[in-house]
């Protein structure tokens, strides 16, 4: 069967079993109903109690009837979970289980594993074994085994899904075992995947090439161009049509190349140069999706693979080693986790017989004559292993079910939306259906939303569902039809039942875009900044901020303008209230406590239902870190926090006091320092507190942890205090919760602060939070934050989609090995001998597929989160330039031009956020929903000035209340107090840390003249000097690049060897191998300059010298005033790093740094006076660090090749 969201399929089904019970006479108990969540079970059920009540008020003597009413509380209406339960309790002697075992909590379920896999690993060491340091080697660095380690899980997490886990893995592995040297890899499972890759792409470039034809087509003297185009879209159809044999393809491929662009100085065309940049554009994307496809040849392809059964087989011997030892720790615990008790059913109801084929057991076989039908639920989110088991308790024919694949979200659980498809294109219609073939029922009408909602999400889905992407072909089989009846209402402005669309334009101006390039191109982290967007993790808070104080202004005059919602119960419009209102996110974990905060600064009642805030709430964190001092003292941030909390009470200024006593020490044994220095108030407050640490300490050793903990609270009335803090409810049923953790803990056999603190880390670190304490019911009249995902099942009157413009999450692309329940193991091929590494092509066929299954459940999300809203919905975004992403997207959809009836999906398949998808739709429908959409873009500066303004509303409101004191002196009072200044005001734009190199950059700053002379003679300088070979190649290294180059290579030289230029060139060529420089920086590197080195005075010193310390970074206090020439008492702290210091043989302390600056012969002058305060800067903190003096000072100049002497 099959049902649209709100189309009643819960009626539907609850109808179903009444049905049986009454025409069929059937009883309840021979009825095997599965439902999703145990609340949708209560529900099923207290539905078909009431309809056996109401029949039974019609027929009260009924028998029949009467028995069902008792058979009700015994009616297997459950979820998979709870049946599979039932199995194992009642059949556990079969598997050899105790009958008292129990479910492990899910926080002692992960402390176990990461037992286990300690102590596994803590054998391999012992034992030596050379597979598994080679492992190791493979896919660990040098600091840690934890990635090997999470591996691991991940797999056995994964496997799980399965139903016969080893099996899957044992068969997934010997694939890559299978295979003969000369066979074709375009005939594998993968190679097709590519092979098909690879005619998408060629497609993708014909529509292009097509697009940019047009334009020349229409000037005839063009056409020499428009020819060239036209050669090479016969060139690449002819490709396509040939596409045959890996090798084959592998070779036309890398020998195709673009016709040569005719060169014609007569023809001064603008459309000619655009078609040539467009073009050239197309080209270079080809050619990056080329290369990623044919790496290399089918043989080298297969000998990959085979290589790589060598690494692999290994890690399943690892797993299956673990999962062993697992499954025994838990047998010694009498404890079963939540994959068992799916598994363990299974293993009860389903054997193997002689031919190797899964047959129902004799236990199974009693099941299927108990049950006449199986009703199963959300079909579209069953796994293989509850399939299984489904089946193995089913006679063939007597199983129903209902699901809608577009609702299929829960790819992340391991959900096999295939399994309802299947049933789905085989089973048939009434009207076709023959006497052998399964039935199929649609539900067309929808009984939820308003007829705009249900246009609005037929007109998107219709443009972007396809088979292709979201496995479904979305057309008037699958619209949403109107099935609920909303009154009219009288003088009704229409503009207030449109779909919004608001896009929030941050477009920044130049002065502003210039400041940003400046910051990017200072920015150390811009690397890790370009893996968090690709992941969809990066998000400016600001811009969160921004798009919260919208929507909080949005729900504000929704509440003000009265609008009106149908109520049901009453069955008549009425205002609409906070909690018809809900505010939909794809994540919540940045995002909700933002939005939370932005609602409650306008008085917004709000319940965030995000269960990622516990561990990060203050209350959690602050009574965490006491228990990390009392673990260990001289942890420096939880002290902190803990000594400016409540609980410690001091302010900043008296942390400030206790850091001066010893600026170097740890920050514990400062505080214990402080004591003996410092006034009589603060040292009452440090003898106080180390008081507290101590005595709890000592009960430390004889309380329990939940025992220790509530001490806590009560000694520091601290549970009290947050009970006064903004949602004080919800931070008291917090700590109440880690109190009830730390006891569960306790009682799980598992002992000590130490390991409970880092079984909290752990579970941090792998994003596994506790789930925050629940403190709301479900008529609380407030405005509802909360996922996608959570929203399921759910419906409200107003729903506000928020942060549709957030990437989605791809960073599961980037592991090192990829999993597919098809495809199997895709790994990345490591070489750590030759220190190689690369993606293979198992790894691109996986991550292809993956990827797009992966977009085609982000648009069953996007359907999931349309269909929640009854009324009213609401959609809002973020864009960084919203007209340039107009027009690129205008300019895309001429190009991929398909259908009137939906966007190609090979050109969805290159956008990254729900607001790329809507706005497609919205441009190529606009001009047909003029009535339904009401499309707005609103400036950054709309949002901020409406923020202001009612700041300076509450301002004035203020100063009223202020003024309407009559006494003379208290207006003065109050007048004094608003004209006070901030005595230390200079003291405020001083920053409290500074790099060497900006106070370099801030003494250049102090004189314009000099600066400007500097730029000219650099200039000059620049342009006079030859210009190497390297530049001539397309990628540019600026002088600074080369010295920092340089510079690098002089760190890297070997003390324990003597140098010539061979020995140069390996070091370079090992650098290079190691990634840690490029060929092309390789290529600008002067071996020269660096034998120079070799021979001077410092590398001589350097062989023979007792300490040599390269790259120290150091930190130093200094007056303000030496920096900012501001009369201020204030200091600040200087950070940089010394290139070299060296004691040589006569017991100097010499101190080096390194200096690639031009410089002409006899200048050297020019060098030390550029250099001599950042030099004395060093010198201070290394005299400082090692409490003696520096004897001697040189800058090494590279490009004179010498030592300059400074002191």
């Amino acid at each position: 069967m099959r049902q649209q969201h709100g189309s009643g399929k819960t009626a539907v089904l609850v109808e179903r079993i009444i049905h049986k019970i009454l025409v069929e006479k059937l009883d309840i108990t021979s009825l095997l109903v599965v439902t999703f969540t145990n609340a949708a079970a209560a529900e099923m059920r207290e539905r078909v109690l009431n309809a056996i009540d109401k029949k039974l008020e019609e027929f009260p003597e009924d028998v029949h009837l009467q028995k069902q009413t008792m058979l009700i509380h015994k009616a297997s209406i459950c979820t998979i979970h709870s049946f599979c339960l039932d199995v194992i309790k009642n059949h556990f002697y079969e598997i050899d289980l105790s009958p008292n075992f129990r479910i492990g909590d899910t926080s002692e379920i992960e402390l176990l594993k990461q037992e286990v896999l300690d102590e596994l690993f803590e054998q391999k060491y012992l034992e030596g074994d050379k597979n598994f340091l080679k492992l190791l080697e493979i896919y660990t660095n040098y600091r840690e085994d934890d990635p090997l380690k999470e591996m691991i899980l991940e797999i056995y997490r994964f496997i799980q899904s399965s139903p016969f886990p080893k099996e899957w893995l044992e068969e997934k592995i010997n694939d890559f075992l299978v295979l003969e040297e000369d066979m074709d890899f375009g005939k594998t499972v993968w190679g097709k995947i590519l092979l098909k890759k690879y005619e998408t792409l060629i497609e993708e470039t014909i529509l292009g090439l097509k697009h940019v034809k047009i334009s020349l087509d229409l000037n005839p003297e063009l056409d020499m161009y428009s020819n060239t185009i036209q050669k090479d879209i016969d060139t690449l159809n002819e490709i396509k049509e040939d596409i045959s044999t890996w090798d084959e393809t592998y070779q036309k491929a890398n020998l195709f190349a673009f016709q040569k662009w005719p060169v014609n100085r007569k023809i001064t065309s603008n459309i000619k140069d655009e078609a040539k940049a467009q073009r050239d554009k197309i080209n270079k994307k080809f050619k990056a999706g080329k290369d990623k496809i044919f790496i290399y040849s089918s043989k080298e392809a297969i000998g990959d693979v085979i290589e790589l059964y060598e690494i692999l087989n290994p890690l399943k011997d690892l797993i299956l080693e673990f999962e062993e030892a697992y499954q025994k720790a838990k047998r010694e615990k009498n404890m079963i986790d939540f994959n068992d008790i799916e598994h363990f059913a299974l293993k009860i109801l389903v054997q193997k017989d002689e031919n190797g084929n899964y047959i129902p057991t004799q236990t199974a076989k009693k099941y299927q004559e108990k049950f006449s039908e199986i009703a199963i639920d959300e079909y579209q989110d069953s796994n293989l292993v509850q399939e299984y088991i489904l089946q193995s308790i089913s006679r063939g024919n007597n199983i129903f079910m209902v699901g809608d694949i577009k609702q299929s979200i829960y790819k992340f659980r391991q959900a096999r939306p295939e399994l309802f498809l299947e049933k789905y294109d085989r089973y048939q219609l009434i009207e076709n259906k023959k006497e052998k073939d399964d039935l199929k029922i649609q539900l067309f009408k929808n009984f939820r939303s308003r007829e705009n909602v249900l246009n609005f999400t037929n007109l998107i889905f219709q443009n972007i569902m396809s088979k292709e992407l979201g496995n479904v072909e979305y057309n008037e089989k699958e619209y949403l039809n109107l099935g609920a009846n909303y009154e009219k209402i009288e003088n009704e402005n229409l503009e207030d039942r449109k779909i919004e669309i608001d896009i929030i334009d941050i477009k920044k101006q130049e002065e502003d875009e210039w400041k940003e390039e400046v910051k990017e191109e200072q920015n150390e982290n811009i690397e890790r900044k370009e893996e968090l967007e690709e992941t969809g993790e990066e998000e400016r808070i600001e811009d969160i901020t921004l798009e919260a104080r919208f929507i909080a202004n949005k729900v504000k005059d929704l509440i003000a303008n009265h609008f009106q919602v149908w109520d049901k119960k009453i069955e008549a419009y009425r205002e609409v209230t906070y909690q018809d209102i809900v505010i939909l996110l794809r994540s919540t974990i940045t995002a909700a406590p933002v939005f939370e905060k932005e609602l409650l600064d306008l008085e917004i009642p709000v319940f965030s239902d995000s269960s990622t805030e516990y561990l990060d709430s203050i209350e959690i964190q602050t009574i965490l870190s006491v228990l990390k001092i009392l673990d260990n003292p001289f942890q420096e941030i939880p002290l902190v926090i803990v000594l400016r909390s409540m609980i410690g009470n001091f302010s900043d200024n008296d942390l400030i006091k206790i850091r001066l006593v010893d600026p170097y020490c740890n920050f514990y044994e400062a505080v214990k320092k402080a004591r003996l220095q410092v006034e009589d108030s603060l040292k009452n407050k440090i003898e106080n507190f180390l008081d507290k640490i101590s005595n709890w300490r000592e009960k430390q050793e004889y309380l329990l942890l939940n025992e220790l903990i509530w001490h806590i609270y009560n000694e520091t009335d601290y549970y009290n205090y947050v009970g006064l803090m903004p949602n004080g409810k919800l931070r008291q049923a917090n700590l109440k919760m880690l109190l009830e953790k730390a006891k569960d803990y306790e009682n799980a056999s598992f002992h000590g602060l130490f390991h409970f603190l880092q079984f909290i880390e752990k579970m941090k670190a792998n994003s596994n939070d506790m789930g925050a304490a629940k403190v709301i019911g479900e008529n609380e009249n407030v405005v509802r934050i909360m996922s996608i995902h959570k929203s399921k099942g759910l419906e409200f009157p107003v729903v506000i989609l928020a942060g549709t413009h957030k990437r989605f999450n791809m960073q599961d692309l980037n592991q090192k090995l990829l999993l597919h329940q098809e495809l199997g193991i895709g790994p990345k091929y490591i070489n750590y001998e030759k220190k190689i590494e690369y993606d293979t092509l198992i790894k691109e066929a996986v991550k292809s597929k993956v990827k797009v299954e992966t977009l085609s459940e982000e648009e069953r999300i996007l359907y999931v989160a349309l269909t929640r809203s009854k009324e009213k919905l609401i959609i809002t975004g973020i864009s960084k330039d919203i007209q340039k992403d107009l027009e690129d997207k205008e300019n895309q959809l001429q190009i991929y031009f398909q259908n009137q009836n939906e966007i190609n999906s090979q050109l969805l398949e290159q956008y990254k956020t729900y607001l790329d998808w809507i706005e497609l739709v919205y441009l190529k429908e606009k001009e047909n929903v003029k009535d339904l959409i009401d499309f707005q873009v609103i400036k950054k500066e709309q949002i901020l000035d409406k923020k202001n303004k009612g700041e300076q509303k509450k301002e004035i409101t203020n100063l009223n209340q202020i003024k309407s004191l009559s006494a003379k002196g208290i207006e003065e009072k109050i007048e004094k107090m608003l004209n006070w200044e901030y005595p230390y005001q200079k003291s405020i734009t001083i920053p409290n840390k500074v790099s060497v190199t900006k106070l370099k950059m801030m003494k250049m700053e102090q004189s314009k003249k000099e600066m400007l002379a500097i730029e000219k003679e650099t200039d000059k300088i620049v342009n006079e000097l030859p210009k190497p070979n390297f530049l001539s190649n397309e990628i540019n290294l600026t002088p600074a690049q080369k010295g920092t180059i340089l510079h690098l290579c002089l760190q890297k030289l070997s003390l324990h060897e003597d140098h010539n230029i061979e020995t140069i060139k390996a070091m370079i060529k090992d650098l290079v191998e190691r990634e840690i420089i490029t060929k092309k920086e390789a290529e600008s590197i002067s071996y020269n300059k660096i034998l120079e080195y070799t021979k001077s005075k410092i590398w001589q010193e350097l062989k023979t010298a007792s300490l040599v310390e390269r790259e120290k970074t150091f930190y130093i206090y200094i007056p303000a005033k030496e920096v900012y020439q501001e009369e201020v008492e204030e200091k600040v702290l200087v950070q940089g790093i010394i290139d070299l210091y060296y004691l040589n043989q006569k017991g100097e302390l010499v101190l080096v740094d390194y200096k690639t600056d031009y410089v002409e012969k006899g200048k050297e002058k020019k060098l030390k006076e550029k250099y001599i305060e950042q030099l004395q800067l060093y010198q201070r903190a290394l005299e400082k660090a090692l409490k003696r003096k520096v004897d001697r000072i040189y800058i090494y100049s590279t490009y004179l090749g010498k030592e300059i002497q400074i002191k």
